[in-house]
């Protein structure tokens, strides 16, 4: 199976997912008061904040397989595994643990839908630095943190899943991890999203071995069909099948589309690169300008993309990129390119 180049559609999936996430939450915060946050200007808050994150676990699977593939041929398994958890830890927890010290030096609450901070314990704090609040039913320290124990724990079996799709190459073995992870999501709420994360299996071992047949100019309007289908399903974001069929519809198409650079695939390119750290970062900047600041109610929506757009951008270039170049000193692979955005973290 060909490593593969790098693929503009999948900047433009990462990025709805994260502006999917932001806008959820910006119309959750303005229209909450009066209609409150499930519903805000007809708009299904719950469904488009979840297809949001669904399409970033599906991202995740794909990019990190790639990404194994890229840095693991030639090497034992236990190389293969020792090098994607240092990669992976360098990666996701440098940023979550920055924010979640904001949260809890300055008592910020998990939304800035009035709910009030409240300190858990030491026990509730360790669970959200090392990202397993989930498995205790541990709050969460800021609401988007809510997504990324399920790609911690996904971690634990992906370098596994690589190197036997290496040895197994045949659509049925994908298959059969794709029923396998299905059956084990509805065994315990911890796998629930085991499907989801495993239709990025699907697209990578169809990329590469069928031939694009859409136009890529077609790519973003089908995701943000996607997106809207989704949305207006009522209650969508309580239904397992829902999400899981969704989330194998964009597996698999994935590889039917052309991949070519355009101006929109540019643009995507940039939210791609900062989307972690729009994702984290968002939370609390909505608390601070619609709950702490004395603004005019018209500038806060402004403000607020203005403000998550600079702080990415610093968390990116001040905590992201160099641990990033660490991890990789540390497995001694090349440094990364600042063009590299399957550096997942999703969601």
């Amino acid at each position: 199976m060909p490593v593969g180049g790098h693929n503009p559609n999948l900047d433009i999936l990462r990025s709805i997912a994260v502006l999917s996430v932001l806008a959820t939450h910006v119309l959750q915060v303005i229209a909450g008061i009066q209609f409150g946050e499930r519903v805000a200007f007809g708009v299904d808050t719950y469904a488009l904040g979840r297809i949001g994150v669904l399409f970033f676990f599906v991202h995740t699977c794909l990019v990190l397989l790639q990404s194994l593939e890229r840095t693991g041929a030639g090497r034992r398994p236990g190389e293969v595994f020792r090098n994607f958890y240092i990669t992976r830890a360098t990666r996701i927890y440098p940023l979550s643990i920055f924010l979640i010290l904001i949260g809890v030096v300055f008592a910020i609450p998990p939304n800035a839908l009035f709910v009030p901070y409240v300190w858990h314990g030491s026990g509730w704090f360790f669970e959200n630095i090392l990202l397993v609040q989930n498995i205790n039913g541990m709050s969460d320290v800021s609401g988007p943190l809510w997504s990324l124990p399920y790609e911690v724990q996904m971690y634990v079996v992906l370098p596994g899943i690589y190197l036997w799709l290496k040895v197994f190459q045949s659509n049925f073995d994908c298959g059969l991890i794709f029923i396998s992870g299905a059956l084990l999501s509805r065994a315990h709420p911890l796998f629930y999203y085991f499907p989801c994360f495993l239709a990025g299996v699907i697209a990578y071992r169809l990329l590469g071995t069928v031939q694009p047949r859409l136009p890529a100019w077609l790519w973003g309007p089908v995701m943000i069909g996607i997106t809207v289908l989704y949305t207006v399903t009522p209650r969508s974001d309580q239904s397992w099948v829902k999400s899981v069929f969704s989330c194998l519809t964009v597996g698999v198409l994935i590889p039917l589309f052309d991949a070519r650079r355009s101006l929109i695939g540019t643009a995507a390119s940039q939210i791609a690169k900062y989307s972690y750290g729009i994702y984290l970062s968002h939370m609390p900047l909505l608390w601070l300008i619609y709950r702490k600041l004395t603004l005019p109610e018209w500038s806060r929506p402004i403000l607020v993309v203005l403000a998550t757009a600079v702080v990415s951008l610093v968390c990116y270039h001040a905590i992201e990129y160099p641990l990033i170049r660490a991890g990789k000193r540390l497995v001694s692979e090349r440094p990364v390119q600042r063009q590299e955005t399957d550096l997942v973290p999703s969601c």
